[in-house]
């Protein structure tokens, strides 16, 4: 699967569900969009302090209203891939309030003034946290990594659509599992091949 690097604590907000938009001075491939990718946290991290003034009071809400400070920054992963979301789109200027603004116009691809370069606003969608990191060196723009696989299945109990990580346990037996988002139910890898031929018919 394709990755893409994230210092934190975006890449954790991104993870969670909070943050919406990925903001970057490049513009997100087409033939990403609408695919999902995996959301890995690079080794170094924002300071409390460049968070907290950076950004709008909108945005410092959302820390206080989560409770948010400089030990819960201290504390996040670095150096892991934490979870996955879809790229829906590429815009500028989107509403959201994690969407920093362009000054600049684009005509055709092009910037019209150039010291005002665009900021080009990902639109990110679905997002899946992993319950356990996975260790791995980040790179710049979209990377692979061929150590992981995402598979749908559909829980047999409540039949929401789940994205799994086949993630490998020994306890209580040898086998990969996966709790329901929605309902909680675990499900079983010899669940998943029931789930899967269901899927595919």
């Amino acid at each position: 699967m394709k990755v893409i690097t994230i210092k934190q604590p975006w890449a954790s907000l991104i993870a969670h569900g909070i943050k919406d938009i990925e903001n970057r001075t490049w513009a997100c491939p087409k033939k990403y969009i609408g695919q999902r990718v995996l959301i890995h946290a690079s080794a170094t991290s924002w300071t409390w302090h460049r968070v907290i003034n950076y950004f709008t009071k909108p945005i410092r809400d959302v820390f206080i209203k989560f409770g948010y400070n400089g030990a819960w920054l201290r504390g996040l992963p670095t150096s892991v891939i934490i979870g996955s979301v879809e790229m829906v789109g590429c815009t500028f200027n989107h509403p959201s309030i994690w969407a920093e603004k362009s000054k600049g116009v684009a005509i055709g691809g092009h910037v019209i003034d150039e010291k005002e370069p665009l900021i080009y606003n990902w639109v990110l969608a679905n997002p899946v946290l992993f319950e356990k990191p996975i260790p791995a060196k980040g790179k710049l723009s979209f990377w692979d990594y061929l150590g992981i696989k995402e598979v749908k299945i559909e829980c047999p109990e409540c039949g929401s659509i789940e994205i799994a990580v086949e993630d490998y346990t020994t306890e209580p037996f040898p086998t990969f599992l996966h709790s329901c988002n929605k309902c909680g139910y675990v499900i079983m890898e010899s669940e998943w091949n029931v789930i899967n031929s269901k899927l595919n018919q």
